[in-house]
């Protein structure tokens, strides 16, 4: 049997996210979403190359210092293998750095992410862990970090 959703979601976004190049994250792109992906960012639907192009951006002007954390997870199998199923996920992506509106200094923020995943294998042999997400809807939101400064 495979290992659950929720692991393997932790895993791989992880890998993503934490990506220390942009060939790292490519790779773990690669092995963590189909092909054939269907993806909604905040409602929007958007071609699989869209996912690539926002993640590079946050990794490079972060410069490769993402983090994730995840808050928590349901999972569905639609088997006893965990081959096939469903994932909902909370996780928080800490480190990212936007333009602070109206300048050109950079300031941290935390993306607050809601996931809804379909979770396919996409080979029919039993040993072999093909699994990838098929269909992605992300909600996301960025708050500032707030940072303290001393009196001077």
């Amino acid at each position: 049997m495979l290992t659950s959703f929720y692991t393997w979601s932790c895993e791989h976004i992880k890998k993503v996210f934490e990506a220390k190049s942009e060939r790292d994250c490519l790779q773990a792109l690669e092995e963590t979403f189909s092909e054939r992906l269907e993806f909604t960012f905040n409602g929007s639907p958007l071609p699989r190359v869209g996912l690539q192009k926002i993640v590079l951006a946050m990794l490079q002007t972060s410069g490769f210092r993402l983090n994730v954390d995840w808050l928590n997870a349901v999972e569905v199998p639609q088997d006893d293998s965990n081959r096939n199923g469903m994932l909902g996920g909370y996780y928080v992506i800490r480190n990212v750095m936007k333009p602070v509106p109206g300048s050109s200094h950079l300031a941290c923020y935390e993306r607050h992410k809601s996931v809804n995943v379909v979770i396919e294998s996409e080979s029919s042999d039993p040993r072999v862990d093909s699994r990838r997400i098929v269909k992605l809807a992300i909600v996301a939101t960025d708050v500032p970090v707030q940072t303290t400064q001393r009196p001077l």
